[in-house]
């Protein structure tokens, strides 16, 4: 079932009636619980062993001054204003009702030891990192990783299991991958975020697995990679007032229905994405999926995408249930249902050769209850349809 739409205007298209629902966001609980004027205690870097020489490494500090001075809460990690190197992986486990505060820069070293991340934050609950003067910076150094093609490959900060988190006027730059990940993730808040990633793939903006009620708004990211993108399982998500800048665009998935290499179903629902501003990205929005498993294995459901804008992008919405041209085995698929795209609008880059809605679905598994209406899209190279 292949449908590529080349119409450059489309004021009310419906492939069936619309969704009855999507994110119900409680914006009164996400992110840190504990306001920072209870997190008083300042454990600055400065006091464990950290010097803004842009040599001395200061993961050690960090660690230090996580156990000694605020893994109990009330207290707030302070990194000051000066340029710092990172040279060892941290992982902050446990603890709570703590704030990480971000004032400086801190640049990861081409050959630095991280498993994987940079910074950890994992199984906590009521934890804010931000940056207070708006300067506060993790700078990956990923050019150097992929000049050297050494095997320093970390992200540049990831939350796992985690809930009542919040981050926000931080700043990611050239990450060797992803620049901010969330693994199963509750009740968060991230905003006022600025990331800025290298013109190649596999350098996501962000990547979200939210368990439920995660809040994500006011957010830049210029990569060639996802902007931001929405993983399973994740359920009850808004996304909003998003720019996404010369990037792959805004992705669900990828999502695979065969069981047997995911080992789970895919899970995704009650997504709302709004007021997204693309320009001359990939997609505006991607949904994809490989075939496989038996009939419907796992889903993308329930969710609403309004208020797209953008300017030259190569395609505008695309739906792909045999992404990256995976046609076997055509045997199942993840079901998709109950989505609605309105209020679209702008340029593609030209329109005769790759349509604004492209729609790849599933034989096996058909798609249902999909709604578009008031697409209002042209093609920058006017050429007419």
């Amino acid at each position: 079932m292949f449908f590529n739409i080349v119409k450059a205007v489309i004021p009310a298209l419906f492939l069936s009636s619309v969704a009855q629902a999507a994110a119900q966001i409680d914006t009164t609980s996400v992110g840190a619980k504990t306001p920072l004027s209870s997190k008083s205690k300042i454990c600055s870097v400065l006091d464990y062993g950290a010097v803004a020489d842009n040599k001395t490494d200061i993961g050690p500090a960090i660690l230090k001054a996580f156990s000694s001075c605020a893994t109990s809460g009330g207290a707030t990690i302070y990194v000051p204003p000066g340029s710092y190197s990172l040279a060892t992986g941290v992982t902050l486990n446990k603890g709570g009702a703590y704030a990480f505060q971000i004032d400086g820069l801190i640049t990861l070293t081409a050959d630095g030891s991280f498993g994987g991340n940079a910074i950890v934050i994992e199984n906590a609950s009521d934890v804010e990192v931000f940056s207070s003067n708006g300067l506060g910076a993790i700078n990956g150094q990923g050019y150097l990783h992929r000049i050297s093609k050494s095997s320093q490959n970390a992200r540049l900060f990831r939350f796992i299991s985690s809930s009542y988190i919040s981050i926000h006027d931080i700043i990611l730059v050239d990450s060797p991958t992803f620049h901010l990940v969330f693994n199963s993730v509750s009740n968060l808040e991230a905003y006022q975020l600025t990331i800025r990633g290298p013109a190649i793939g596999g350098t996501d903006g962000i990547d979200l697995i939210c368990d439920d009620n995660c809040y994500l708004h006011h957010i830049e990211v210029t990569n060639r990679d996802e902007c931001i993108s929405v993983k399973t399982p994740s359920n009850n998500v808004l996304i909003e007032e998003v720019y996404c800048n010369q990037s792959g665009g805004m992705s669900i998935g990828s999502l695979t229905a065969d069981d047997v290499t995911a080992g789970e179903e895919a899970a995704v629902s009650n997504i709302t994405m709004r007021n997204i501003y693309i320009h001359q990205c990939t997609e505006m929005l991607m949904i994809k999926t490989f075939p496989g498993g038996n009939g419907a294995v796992g889903y993308v459901k329930d969710s609403l995408f309004e208020n797209f804008w953008a300017y030259d992008t190569t395609y505008g919405l695309d739906i792909d249930q045999y992404w990256y041209n995976h046609a076997t085995p055509d045997t199942g698929a993840v079901a998709l249902s109950g989505l609605t795209f309105n209020n679209w609008t702008g340029t593609v880059n030209n329109g005769a050769a790759r349509a604004p809605i492209v729609i790849r679905g599933s034989d096996i598994v058909p798609i249902t209850d999909i709604t578009l209406t008031n697409f209002d899209m042209w093609t920058e190279t006017a050429t007419r349809y």
